[in-house]
């Protein structure tokens, strides 16, 4: 069997040949390999016509075959019986590779005693081998779009100087070790692609951090710490490089779980990536050197088994230093041109930072890397609170942490969250002259407790805990809150913690400032600025929540509706000052009145109203005698005068009895005041 590919357009051109008899020399006797044969068509008018139709065509007549052949190929033409008989060629069939009504090609089959009745099986598997073709020219095609889209990107690496690219040299040798690992060709051109695009993120940078002598901080650290997802989202926009994402993303991981941006550990990294991460050490050991010799790679091998557990994978690095010696005792070329490239390299990164980041660099940036993203998605304080000393107590593996900001008044700190607690401390308050976190917040200056068991300021929630760490959260000079970790163990905490902590704390610091801003003005939309009480907005929000709740518990609810009499009399008398001061103690009054779980609202100018949650009519009624006889005995600043209040009118209603929806029951609360107001009048 013989197949043909159409060349150009012009004939055919022979691409594969399958004989029965494999030891047949008919290609000796030819005198050329039958595979690369071109036979134009108009010398094979059978064939061409076989393309033309798109229809098999079938021939008996060996003295034929051997006259046809002698014609196609004038090189066999002297010869032509003699490979005809050690072919067998006796009939043939010729079927067309059919495309999409196109011919890809011809498949010529020849032997002893092909008969016509054998046309349609011919036919059947050209048609499939016709398929198969085309579904392998569609994959090559995309794999050629794709490295097409990969080499555009990876020249856009290059392109940019601060960079200092290796990044075909790293391709290179991270596809020779996947190749040596047994990995597939698929798997062998996403290690190089990987390699290719693994610093694509850096693009985002800007050159002031991709050139930086030195270290550095914490916010530089941040912004480099993302670039792996930027990478990632990158290339997760493109269909046919999706697969790499993922890869891309995990490039700076370690295979102890102390890498970034995701903290993986072991094989939860991609064998890829533990390839790239082993060949990147590498070149930092080796190329990266200011001054090498023949011995350097030696001693690189020697250095990577440093790091083998920690940031590489311990059995392929052990595979990657056996590869590399066993090319360099048999002088393999391509150990000998990496070699000399090793020579005549200059550090690729001289001035820039380096990528192979200390344990604590790795924690610091995880934990601002974490921190940033949920504050790009949190601006809630109090759940990011929560999530950031989960994140901390996770990242960092302490007992218990917790932070502390300041309170409602000037001498108190709040517990704004905790992780790890075996009570609800949220909200807890303590005075400024107490405890650790007291003195830290008071003095601004971090505090290492070796043993709380000898220290008398320590206030204890737990006797498990032996040592604690205090660290002051401090933004544009002031103290914004304290952050505090505590351990099991005595003295669990050490400088290199501290300076973890200053790190971080700078940036939680500014981050906190952020959110308590704008949890400020979220309380401030929220509340009303005259008398602190919550707003009419924010009440009727609360209302229809009550509502939907007491329906579905099939419960009661009350709300007491007043008015403030009078207040226009004062206004005029006393001026608008001495009104303000009569509201503000009307407020003082409701709140002194009412349960915690209550919700007092100024409704708007002189009006108020009290939500009473789970409170049926009879108990409402004497929530409001309350209420009026508390009012009665406040008193308030007119100018130089202490003034009576002078009452309030009050109305009543209770869901579902009065109303079932907030609309009704203020209604039917508003109609009952102003009856009694029209009474007393």
């Amino acid at each position: 069997m013989f197949v043909f590919l159409v060349a150009d357009g012009t004939g055919l051109r022979c691409a594969f040949r399958r004989v029965a008899e494999p030891d047949s020399d008919f290609e000796k006797v030819a005198g050329q390999p039958a595979v690369g044969t071109v036979i134009p068509f108009d010398r094979a008018p059978i064939l061409h016509g076989v393309c033309t139709t798109l229809r098999p065509h079938y021939i008996a007549d060996a003295d034929e075959l051997v006259g046809r052949m002698a014609v196609a190929i004038p090189a066999v033409a002297g010869n032509a019986r003699r490979v005809s008989e050690l072919l067998h060629m006796s009939t043939m069939i010729a079927a067309p590779l059919a495309v999409a009504d196109k011919a890809a090609g011809v498949i010529v089959v020849v032997g002893p005693r092909l008969r016509q009745a054998d046309l349609p099986a011919v036919m059947a598997f050209a048609n499939q081998t016709a398929a198969a073709l085309e579904t392998a020219r569609l994959l090559d095609e995309a794999r050629q779009t794709e490295e097409a889209a990969v080499l555009a990107l990876a020249a856009t690496i290059e392109l940019r100087d601060a960079l200092h690219s290796r990044a075909s040299e790293h391709a290179d040798l991270a596809e020779r070790f996947a190749e040596h690992l047994g990995f597939d060709q698929a798997r062998q051109r996403r290690v190089r692609y990987t390699a290719l695009l693994q610093d694509l993120g850096k693009l985002s940078l800007p050159d002031s951090i991709l050139k930086k002598r030195g270290r550095l901080d914490p916010e530089e650290r941040a912004l480099m710490m993302a670039h792996p997802g930027v990478a990632a989202d990158l290339l997760g926009r493109f269909a046919s490089l999706a697969d790499l994402a993922p890869l891309v993303r995990a490039h700076h991981e370690w295979f102890n779980g102390e890498g970034y941006p995701d903290g993986l550990r072991g094989d939860a990294i991609a064998a890829e990536t533990r390839i790239i991460s082993i060949v990147n050490a590498f070149f930092n050991v080796t190329f990266d050197l200011p001054f090498k010799t023949e011995a350097t790679v030696d001693e690189g091998l020697q250095e990577l088994t440093r790091f083998a557990g920690i940031n590489l994978d311990p059995a392929l690095t052990e595979s990657f230093a056996a590869m590399c010696r066993e090319a360099a005792s048999h002088k393999a070329s391509w150990y000998q041109q990496m070699l000399d490239a090793l020579l005549r390299s200059t550090p690729s990164v001289p001035a820039g930072p380096k990528d192979i980041l200390s344990v604590a660099d790795s924690r610091e940036l995880r934990i601002i890397y974490r921190i940033a993203q949920e504050t790009n998605a949190v601006l809630d304080l109090g759940t990011l609170l929560s999530r950031i000393v989960n994140i901390i107590r996770d990242v960092m593996g302490y007992y218990m942490v917790s932070i502390l900001l300041p309170g409602d008044r000037a001498d108190e700190l709040r517990v704004g969250a905790h992780s790890g607690y075996a009570i609800d401390i949220t909200g807890l308050t303590i005075p400024t002259a107490q405890g650790i976190t007291g003195w830290v917040f008071t003095h601004g200056t971090p505090q290492v407790i070796p043993d709380v068991k000898t220290e008398p300021r320590y206030i204890g929630l737990d006797e498990k805990v032996r040592s604690e760490l205090a660290f002051p959260l401090i933004s544009r000079g002031r103290v914004v809150g304290v952050l505090n970790a505590e351990s099991q163990h005595a003295d669990a905490f050490s400088e290199a913690d501290v300076a973890l902590m200053s790190a971080v704390g700078s940036q939680l610091a500014s981050y906190l400032e952020v959110a308590q801003s704008h949890d400020t003005l979220k309380r401030e939309a929220g509340h009303d600025p005259l008398t602190r009480l919550n707003n009419r907005r924010l009440f009727l929000e609360r209302i229809q929540q009550e509502v939907i709740r007491a329906a579905a518990a099939a419960e009661s609810f009350s709300i007491v509706f007043l008015d403030v009499d009078e207040l226009k009399r004062i206004n005029d008398t006393y001026g608008h000052l001495a009104g303000d001061a009569l509201l503000r103690e009307v407020s003082n009054a409701l709140m002194d009145a009412v349960r915690g779980e209550d919700v007092v609202a100024r409704y708007g100018g002189d009006e108020f109203v009290v939500l009473l949650p789970a409170t049926p009519a009879p108990a409402a009624t004497i929530v409001a005698q309350r209420i009026s006889d508390g009012i009665a005995r406040h008193r308030f600043m007119a100018g130089r005068e202490l003034l009576q209040i002078p009452g309030v009118s009050l109305g009543v209603a209770t869901f579902p009895r009065d109303g079932a929806t907030a609309e009704e029951l203020l209604a039917t609360a508003d109609a009952t005041l102003y009856r009694q107001k029209r009474k007393a009048s």
